[in-house]
């Protein structure tokens, strides 16, 4: 009837906004312009892309990335060196190594170590601040890790390819060995090794970052009462942890950057010394080659990258908690 398909008209006129209605906008001029319909579909996404917010680092991380990290990057150069030093040593222990860094003096430990100190700066940022507003972003810290550690080697490999050359030269110059590398351009971001810098990165991050707070729950039962003591010791055993299975990365990128033949080989060459320097480091051999065993430098390299990025972490972390308490003391 008449009466009914008036009702429906105004039924259908009303639940046109809703469905999709072509919306009259003034346009230049006073002119009236219709804009293009969205679906259902593109309201949800565009809505849920304006109203995401993503929450930039708080001022105390800043600065804990910004003052803490050369800090605590220069401070540990003397564990830096000696890693370097082991990645062309298979016979010296550990405390010969470290005693070969201090051969020239107490001040020779720091050798290189002042090359680093400016490009640290933004490489905690990137490991402090940037981390936290990637996990923002992307609501995942697995995806924030390997995006940090890709910046933190774009950042940072020229700069420790140096301090490694220089720590590396020292040592041959005193030995009188003639085997002394050509240093690298500091401004180069990737270079012979970088792959394994940047593998090495992730893992090393991913300790503090990822495994940290499982390690804390673990020991939640035992430390709980100590919320301090509990968030320390939980960033240092996951860091331990990290540091060792990036050991071998570590080594490799040492050995990548102060090896005069890996320096000048091609790309097949380059895969052919990593694989040997691998094998010839960490396993033992019969006399037909075969491997038979784990040599105990895999022991010594893992206990040396443990004490230094170990070290590292668990000081940057502690940093990071007292400029964070210090910003809330100040407020109050």
């Amino acid at each position: 009837c008449h009466q009914c398909s008036k009702n429906l008209s105004v039924l259908f006129q009303a639940a046109m906004p809703q469905i999709g209605s072509v919306p009259v906008v003034s346009g230049p001029g006073g002119r009236e312009k219709t804009s293009a319909p969205r679906s259902r579909l593109g309201w949800r996404c565009c809505n849920r892309r304006t109203s995401t917010k993503v929450k930039f680092p708080e001022p105390p991380l800043i600065l804990a990335g910004a003052l803490g990290g050369p800090f605590v990057i220069f401070f540990l150069t003397p564990l830096r060196n000696a890693l370097t030093l082991a990645s062309q040593d298979a016979v010296s222990s550990a405390g010969e190594l470290y005693k070969s860094v201090f051969a020239s003096g107490f001040s020779a430990g720091w050798t290189g170590g002042l090359t680093v100190v400016i490009p640290s700066c933004p490489q905690f940022i990137v490991m402090g601040p940037l981390f936290h507003f990637l996990k923002a972003f992307t609501g995942s810290a697995a995806v924030a890790v390997p995006l940090c550690a890709l910046a933190e080697t774009f950042i940072s490999y020229g700069s420790q390819t140096v301090n490694a050359q220089m720590a590396f030269n020292s040592e041959q110059e005193l030995a009188g060995s003639g085997n002394e590398v050509e240093i690298w351009n500091p401004l180069i971001p990737f270079g012979p090794g970088s792959s394994f810098h940047v593998l090495r990165n992730i893992i090393a991050l991913s300790g503090l970052r990822i495994f940290s707070g499982p390690c804390q729950a673990s020991l939640k039962r035992f430390l709980g009462h100590m919320p301090a003591l509990l968030q320390f010791v939980g960033d240092f055993l996951a860091s331990m942890g990290a540091a060792a299975c990036s050991a071998p990365l570590n080594q490799l990128y040492n050995f990548a950057v102060t090896s005069n033949a890996f320096l000048a080989a091609n790309m097949v060459t380059k895969f052919e010394l990593a694989e040997g320097f691998l094998s010839s480091q960490y396993f033992l051999h019969d006399a037909s080659g075969a491997k038979v065993g784990l040599s105990p430098v895999l022991a010594r390299d893992l206990g040396m990258r443990c004490a230094y990025v170990a070290s590292l972490y668990a000081i940057f972390g502690a940093i990071e908690r007292i400029f964070t308490s210090a910003w809330k003391l100040r407020a109050q």
